[in-house]
């Protein structure tokens, strides 16, 4: 792949040097490079010095990270020496990639993230006051109950979320796009009363037209996108209505990057420059997006190959991907997983686990995944390794192949 990126925003062609935003960004490689040994070590088997970097051209030749780099390096291998001793916030997702990673972020990083993602509310309808529902796998969420916010954990059944909901009667409802989906159709099936969410936030998945207009007439309501990862927090959103999104924060910079043979995709790389106790920098996420290529802000249109599927059951029954998901990041011992589903209904699922914990891991998975699709569902469990598509086309973790599936 041809590494010349577009870089947005921030950044001039000519250089790092005559803008703030470059000054900034090279302050934070220059000051990873000499005290974080995870990039110190990658930068120097590159041949690359980062007191040398000057300019644009420069800060592309150093190579990119993703989620496999970080799982290979040793926590304290990826934190900035002198803050190691600081109390820093741990999250732990494993998101569409099926590999569990734990990253980590300082208080003022958490804020900035938090605000970023309270505009963007704002900017979708969201006032102040309004009762909210944010369902997510968040172990550690409280209720908020100052301002009028509670959480729902994605692994509950669907019913149980539509109760919770019709409970609250809230004005805004958070989620991943899957749980939505199973949200909105269960309340369709039920014909409830309960007045419509003023507002909708669909995240986690990519948001076509098609499912779109299943969350409308579901929800009766307007609806939101917003595209973020636990690396970063929220990166862009979609208003309702609006044509194309809009960057969450500035502290972000994205690169696209050419894909070969998809003329009309790119793949986004960020570098966050809040972030100095755990730098992020050049991590690519390995999503695509389609821009405008008619306008010269050349607008994010779409953020492509963000999909789950949902789990087929012979009663019909549609079984959230994320149920499973919120098991299988929590098991000690697991690298990464798939799962299929495959066109008799029955469920093969692949394990990569740390050395010495097959049997034991293995046996948890069988155990969990099994009380969720229930017992009339063959499951099968092996190792790995996962089979990924050379071409770097976006890895599913979870996927069916029965009929039915959504």
């Amino acid at each position: 792949m041809r590494d010349t990126p577009s870089l947005a925003p921030g950044m001039k062609a000519s250089g790092l040097a005559p803008s703030p935003g470059n000054a900034q960004l090279l302050r934070l490689v220059v000051d990873a490079g000499r005290h974080v040994p995870m990039y110190r070590r990658l930068w120097a088997n590159s041949g690359i010095d980062v007191s040398d970097l000057r300019t644009t051209r420069d800060f592309q030749r150093l190579p990119r990270v993703d989620k496999a780099t970080l799982r290979a390096s040793r926590p304290e291998d990826r934190i900035h020496a002198r803050r190691l001793g600081r109390r820093l916030v741990e999250e732990r997702s494993s998101g569409s990639s099926g590999e569990p990673l734990t990253v980590f972020k300082d208080r003022y990083v958490e804020v900035v993230r938090r605000w970023a993602f309270l505009r963007a509310l704002h900017a979708c309808g969201y006032r102040p006051g309004q009762q909210c529902l944010l369902l997510t796998s968040r172990r550690d969420a409280r209720e908020w109950r100052a301002v009028r916010w509670s959480y729902a954990s994605i692994g509950e059944d669907t019913a149980t979320l539509a109760s919770r909901l019709e409970a609250l009667d809230a004005g805004l409802l958070y989620g991943p796009l899957a749980t939505l989906e199973l949200l909105a159709g269960y309340l369709a099936a039920q014909r409830s009363s309960r007045p419509a969410s003023r507002l909708v936030v669909s995240t986690a998945e990519q948001l076509t037209r098609p499912r779109r207009a299943t969350l409308e007439r579901g929800f009766g309501s307007r609806i939101a996108d917003f595209y973020g990862m636990t690396e970063f927090g929220l990166i862009a959103y979609r208003p309702p209505g609006g044509s194309a999104f809009v960057p969450a924060r500035s502290s972000l910079l994205l690169e696209f990057l050419p894909v070969p043979g998809e003329p009309a995709l790119e793949r986004l790389v960020v570098t966050d420059l809040a972030a100095r106790s755990s730098p992020l920098i050049r991590y690519d996420t390995g999503d695509f997006v389609r821009r405008d290529t008619g306008r010269r802000t050349r607008s994010i249109l779409e953020f492509a190959g963000r999909s789950f599927d949902s789990i087929v059951r012979p009663d019909g029954e549609h079984i959230s991907p994320y149920r499973l998901d919120v098991l299988l990041e929590q098991v000690a011992g697991l690298n990464a997983y798939e799962v299929v589903q495959q066109t008799d209904g029955s469920i093969d699922v692949t394990l990569e686990v740390e050395r010495g914990t097959a049997e034991r891991v293995a046996a948890i998975v069988r155990r969990e995944l099994q009380n969720v699709v229930g017992a009339d569902l063959a499951l099968r469990v092996g190792l790995g390794p996962i089979r990924r598509d050379p071409s770097g086309a976006k890895f599913r973790a979870i996927r069916s192949h029965a009929r039915g599936s959504a």
